[in-house]
């Protein structure tokens, strides 16, 4: 390391970050069925009256009293008013009260709440703030011309790319290098920003695949760029980066770090991890192989499993519904009760037809099920509109129920964001030749919901 560029902050122990890991385990044990369920099975299995043992309106209410619902949050968001305190009171509540022990169903949305709050990033002190990560590795900058981003990039972008390439030259600074490999690199923003303002040499890879195999596809791409790029640089280092790596990439970026010498730091922001493959998903597919989930000892010694559904629901943007309170709920009630429709009338048990983006194209209910029943290849002439707008009918007064189960889903995301975080955090942890391993929390999480970096430095 260059000692003229100063030192490096401190780091979460591995003991402190593998007990943090192991207790957001256990609280998900309990709380994944919530996530696990489909949304579209949400009235044709009966999901609310299997998981939640209070009306909507009690759960509405009680995130209410929580801070999840209030509009005036907007100046002081949820992870902010995580504090001592409430560490204190989740130590003295045990599951019982969050889940009845025989029916496993949710009994207490207050201690559920406080509960996800106290098993989220901002509460767990396993994170290292970027401006103790900058001040600690900065040294003498160099004057420069100040680029407007703005000008070529949206809003969202050009924070992400601004704030992450601030402190990639800063890593780059401390570790003596110039060249920097950027991942999953897209449209090249990350990487023509880290050039024009940093006069860093970057060397982007990327494969825009979206096939079936885009994922093989990629990893080959990647394997082959890396040979070039090792060819034509091997007496340099470098440091590895990715901004918003869509599902395997992330956790590969992290192996490729700690298996090549060369690479002298990583900083990677992950993304999608509906995308990530799990080695314990699907139970007649465990052959050894590099899944993207789990990375670290326990959570393979544990055969952990989180699933799509619940995958999918780690996407969801905490902070911008709290912000917002901009919920889908209208999009996802029409989709469950087509779903009933294809079941009762199409004989067709299944969840996974796709309809996509119809909703945003209807002027009704009919309108959108006569559509998403034309995608799907079933014959919508058999239905007349009096029998669609009696399904419709028939549930629209049951539409509280899907608001205040997604509602629980989307305070649950966070704790699975975590146990995705941590996991890639404990696999650094038990690498002998990493120097420094933390989490960094890079942006605004209302502009830009995945904010976290993992970050860590070679001995």
């Amino acid at each position: 390391m260059s000692g003229s560029f100063g030192s490096l902050p401190p780091e979460p122990a591995a003991e402190t970050v593998a007990s943090r890991l192991r207790a957001v385990a256990q609280f998900l044990r309990r709380a994944l069925p919530l996530c696990r369920a489909h949304t579209v099975e949400f009235y044709t299995r009966g999901l609310w009256e299997q998981l939640v043992a209070l009306s909507p309106d009690a759960v509405l209410e009680a995130l209410s009293e929580a801070g999840l619902l209030r509009r005036e949050q907007r100046q002081r968001p949820l992870e902010e008013a995580a504090d001592s305190a409430t560490a204190g009171l989740w130590d003295n509540c045990k599951f019982s009260n969050v889940f009845c022990e025989n029916s496993q169903k949710l009994v207490n949305v207050q201690f559920f709440a406080l509960a996800a709050k106290y098993h989220s990033l901002p509460s767990l002190d396993v994170c290292t703030p970027l401006e103790q990560m900058l001040g600690a590795l900065s040294g003498k900058q160099q004057e420069r011309y100040e680029i407007k981003t703005d000008e070529f990039m949206n809003n969202k972008k050009s924070h992400e790319v601004q704030v992450m390439s601030e402190l990639i030259d800063s890593i780059a600074n401390f570790c003596g290098v110039k060249q920097v490999i950027d991942l999953g690199s897209g449209k090249g923003y990350l990487s023509s920003f880290l050039s024009m303002q940093y006069k860093l040499k970057v060397y982007g890879i990327d494969s825009s695949n979206t096939n079936t195999h885009g994922a093989n596809e990629r990893n080959r791409k990647l394997k082959k760029h890396w040979r070039a790029y090792q060819s034509r640089a091997r007496a340099n280092d470098c440091i590895m980066v990715g901004l918003h790596t869509c599902g395997d990439l992330a956790p590969n970026t992290l192996r490729i770090f700690t298996a090549k010498p060369e690479i002298k730091a990583v900083c990677s922001v992950g993304c999608c991890y509906h995308l990530l493959t799990e080695e314990f998903e699907n139970q007649k597919d465990c052959s050894p192989g590099l899944w993207g989930f789990p990375m670290c000892r326990y959570l393979k010694e544990e055969s952990w499993c989180c699933g799509r559904n619940a995958r999918m629901s780690a996407c969801l943007a905490l902070e911008r519904v709290v912000v917002s309170q901009v919920l889908p709920t209208e999009s996802l009630f029409y989709r469950a009760v087509l779903q009933v429709i294809i079941e009762e009338c199409y004989g067709m048990i299944t969840s996974d037809q796709h309809v996509g983006k119809i909703f945003s194209k209807s002027s009704s209910f009919v309108d959108y099920v006569r559509k998403s029943l034309k995608k799907l290849e079933l014959d919508e002439s058999k239905l007349p509109d009096s029998c669609i707008m009696g399904y419709y009918e028939k549930y629209k007064h049951r539409m509280n129920e899907l608001e205040a189960f997604n509602m629980l889903k989307v305070v649950l995301a966070p704790c699975i964001e975590v146990l995705l975080l941590l996991d890639r955090l404990c696999y650094l942890k038990e690498k002998d030749n990493i120097a420094w391993s933390g989490l960094v929390k890079l942006f605004d999480p209302v502009k830009s919901p995945r904010c976290y970096a993992v970050v860590a430095l070679k001995k």
